[in-house]
């Protein structure tokens, strides 16, 4: 009698368990298709984020108005790769225009300029005068070498040869003046230009470094260099003559010191001049050399101002260069 109720007590706990198994702490977990709980959460903060910026985005202007015209010319992306700056150079000349042919040292120890006493260029005998010549543009009293001056040393392209510009040369001195006479082709005459500004017409043209051993390699102008030019005259080869110094620039200007008379000829014009010794502040002596260059420059435009071209009897000679000059040798009488 006892045995039944036992039975059905343990069938009544075998049912309750069975009921309530799954909830209890003991029982197995359920692993069934549902979400696990970091997954179920991480999507729902994943929801709500997008939502709320999609919110945040469309509360937002779609332009940001410029705070300044500058910022308005402002491109609104920024290049995607930086600019590139390229050093540009312009090359250097590689060799000048002007004639380089004298040879000089490329380095001067201790800035020391001096050297020999005659430049390697033309060389021109000046010999001693007994009895100074009539300056009028005749040459009756010239008994001297003649040197060419045919060398083209400025505007080639608008020389046309030798009737269009060249000439002679005869040079001689005296204990007071260094005299010059040129004979002076020149097909067209044409001089409209006065004082400083008498080369860019029809001129002669004189350069002497009085001082050649001072500085005998320096390829700049000094006070020991001078540069004279020579009109024959304004409408024709005798009236109007003027005479002007360039060089050194401290002493430029006329001087009237310097005499000079001209003439007409078939085929251009004839010119003697002297020039008192005491503008270079200097005593003439039997041996002296100075480096010289005589020039001839041409104008062919009637009506105008403008040196066209220039010949010399040193081919190498470059004005502001005196090692570029030749020579002048003072000599006794012949």
């Amino acid at each position: 009698m006892r045995t039944k109720p036992l039975i059905h007590t343990l069938l009544f706990i075998a049912l309750l368990l069975g009921v309530t198994g799954c909830n209890l702490p003991m029982g197995t977990t359920q692993t069934g298709s549902l979400p696990t709980p970091d997954t179920t959460i991480t999507a729902l903060f994943e929801f709500i984020t997008t939502a709320q910026a999609a919110q945040t985005v469309a509360a937002l202007p779609t332009t940001i108005p410029p705070t300044s015209t500058a910022a308005a010319a402002a491109p609104t992306t920024a290049p995607t790769t930086p600019p590139v700056f390229t050093a540009t150079s312009t090359p250097l000349p590689t060799e000048t225009t002007e004639p380089t042919e004298v040879e000089v040292p490329t380095k001067v120890s201790s800035g020391n300029l001096s050297g020999p006493a005659k430049r390697p260029g033309s060389s021109v005998l000046a010999y001693y005068l007994q009895q100074e010549p009539t300056i009028d543009g005749v040459f009756d009293e010239w008994d001297q070498t003649r040197y060419a001056v045919d060398n083209v040393v400025y505007g080639g392209n608008r020389w046309s040869g030798a009737d269009d510009l060249s000439g002679t040369l005869m040079i001689a001195w005296d204990d007071y003046f260094l005299y010059i006479a040129a004979r002076v082709k020149d097909d067209t005459y044409v001089q409209n230009a006065t004082g400083k500004n008498l080369f860019k017409g029809d001129s002669i043209e004189l350069l002497l470094d009085i001082n050649v051993t001072k500085d005998y390699y320096d390829h700049n102008l000094s006070l020991d260099d001078f540069q004279i030019g020579i009109s024959p005259g304004k409408s024709d080869p005798s009236s109007d003559i003027e005479t002007y110094l360039w060089y050194p620039k401290s002493r430029a200007g006329v001087y009237k010191t310097i005499k000079a008379a001209a003439l007409p000829t078939e085929d251009g014009y004839r010119i003697e001049a002297k020039i008192p010794w005491d503008i270079f502040d200097m005593t003439p002596d039997i041996g002296k050399h100075f480096g010289f260059a005589f020039s001839i420059s041409d104008n062919d435009k009637s009506g105008d101002t403008v040196q066209q071209s220039m010949v010399s009897n040193e081919p190498n000679r470059h004005l502001t260069d005196p090692t570029t000059w030749g020579d002048l040798t003072l000599k006794g009488r012949p």
